[in-house]
C-alpha cells in the first residue's frame, strides 16, 4: 500500500496496513531524510486552489518600507470604488508572515472590499492539479483548498478580532452585507472543487471557539458547511474542515455538522479535546490530526510515547490520520518525523 492509498483508505473506514502520517509538502527539506521518511510511510499533502482568478477592474500594488528597523511589506489593493491596504511583517522560517494592518479600518473600506470579491472571473485549475496529481504519484495527495468561510476570513485576514468585534455589534449589516457578497462567490468556488479531479476537499477555517462562539457557529458556519455537504451529495469527495484550534466548546455543534472529516485537530495539551474525547464525540467524522506541536521538540523517547497514545486513543486505523500542519523547527524536523513513524511501523 502506498502512500497515498493510505490516506484515502483510512478516511473511506477502510483498514489501512498502517497509520498514515501525512505533512505539508513544502514543510520538508528534500533530500536525504526526506526521501528516507517518505519511503517508511509519510505522505506528502500538495494544496492546490480549486479555480484560478482573472480580474476585470480590480489591481494590485506592493510597496515594502521599513518601520523603526522592522521590514514591512504594504499590499494595496485598487477599485474604482476605493483602495484598501494591508501591512504585513515577513518573517518565519516557512516563509511566514504576520499582519500588523488588516485591510478593512473604517465603514467605507466595506464596499471595497465587496468590489474586490465581485470583480474577478474564475477559471478552473484542474490542468495545475492533475499535473500535481501525476508528479506526487503514489508519494502524497492533492488536497483542494477552498476558501475560509467568509466571517473566518473577515477574522483572520480582512479586519482581525477587534474590529470584527466592534462592527457585528455596531454595523452588522455591514458584516451581513460582505458575507453575502464573498458566500456567492465562495459557492461558485465549490462547484469547481466538485468537478476537479481531487478526491479531498479542505475548507481552510482554522477554527477555534477562542474565537467562534456556538452561537456564531450556528448561525454563520454550520448552515454553509451543510449547503457544501449537500453539493458533494453522490460526488464521491470528501469534505474536510481545518480546525486546529480549541474545539471542546463547540463540540456538540461539531458533532450535529454534516461535514467528513474534522481536519488538523490539536490533541491535548496544546487542544482541549484529547484523541479519545474526539473519537466519542464524532463518532462519523474521522480524524486527520495534527500532531501536537509542542511534542515535536521533546525526546526522542517522549515523541514516541506520546505517539503511541495518540493511536492507542483512537482505537483503530480507520477514520484516522496522523498529520503535521503547524511549522516544526527545521532543526527537529527529521528527527521527530523518524520517531513518529518508528511507533506507528511497531504499531502495525
Amino acid at each position: 500500500m502506498d502512500n497515498r492509498e493510505r490516506v484515502l483508505t483510512a478516511l473511506a473506514w477502510e483498514e489501512p496496513d498502517q497509520v498514515p502520517l501525512t505533512t505539508y509538502d513544502w514543510m520538508v527539506h528534500r533530500g536525504a531524510a526526506e526521501r528516507e521518511t517518505r519511503e517508511a510511510g509519510l505522505c506528502l499533502i500538495h494544496r492546490l486552489p480549486p479555480h484560478r482568478e482573472e480580474f476585470q477592474q480590480v489591481t494590485f500594488s506592493q510597496q515594502e518600507f521599513r518601520d523603526q528597523g522592522r521590514r514591512r511589506i504594504r499590499h494595496t489593493i485598487h477599485t474604482p470604488v476605493g483602495e484598501v491596504s494591508q501591512v504585513v511583517e515577513p518573517g518565519g522560517a516557512y516563509g511566514t508572515t504576520w499582519i500588523v494592518e488588516h485591510y478593512i479600518k473604517r465603514p467605507e473600506d466595506y464596499r471595497v472590499m465587496e468590489f474586490y470579491y465581485q470583480d474577478p472571473m474564475y477559471r478552473d485549475n484542474y490542468a495545475a492539479i492533475r499535473q500535481a496529481q501525476e508528479d506526487l504519484g503514489g508519494d502524497g495527495l492533492v488536497m483542494v483548498r477552498v476558501a475560509k468561510q467568509p466571517i473566518q476570513q473577515m477574522v483572520y485576514h480582512q479586519m482581525g478580532m477587534e474590529r470584527f468585534s466592534i462592527d457585528l455589534y455596531e454595523r452588522r449589516e455591514l458584516i451581513d452585507s460582505l458575507s453575502d457578497v464573498m458566500t456567492k462567490r465562495i459557492d461558485e468556488r465549490w462547484d469547481f472543487a466538485a468537478e476537479s479531479p481531487a478526491e479531498v476537499l479542505q475548507e481552510a477555517d482554522n477554527m477555534t471557539s477562542l474565537v467562534v462562539s456556538q452561537e456564531r457557529y450556528r448561525q454563520y458556519c454550520m448552515p454553509l458547511y451543510e449547503k457544501t455537504s449537500r453539493r458533494l451529495a453522490g460526488t464521491g469527495k470528501l469534505q474536510a474542515v481545518h480546525m486546529d484550534g480549541k474545539l471542546r466548546h463547540l463540540s456538540k455543534a461539531i458533532a450535529e455538522s454534516s461535514f467528513d472529516i474534522v481536519e488538523a485537530l490539536t490533541p491535548t495539551p496544546v487542544g482541549d479535546v484529547s484523541v479519545k474525547e474526539a473519537r466519542e464525540a464524532w463518532p462519523d467524522k474521522a480524524l486527520w490530526l495534527n500532531y501536537t506541536s509542542s511534542v515535536h521538540v521533546q525526546p526522542d523517547e517522549e515523541i514516541e510515547a506520546h505517539t503511541r497514545q495518540l493511536i492507542e486513543e483512537a482505537g483503530t486505523r480507520r477514520g484516522f490520520i496522523i498529520g503535521i500542519t503547524e511549522d516544526v523547527p527545521y532543526d527537529h524536523v527529521a528527527r521527530s518525523l523518524r520517531a513518529i513513524l518508528r511507533v506507528i511501523r511497531d504499531m502495525r
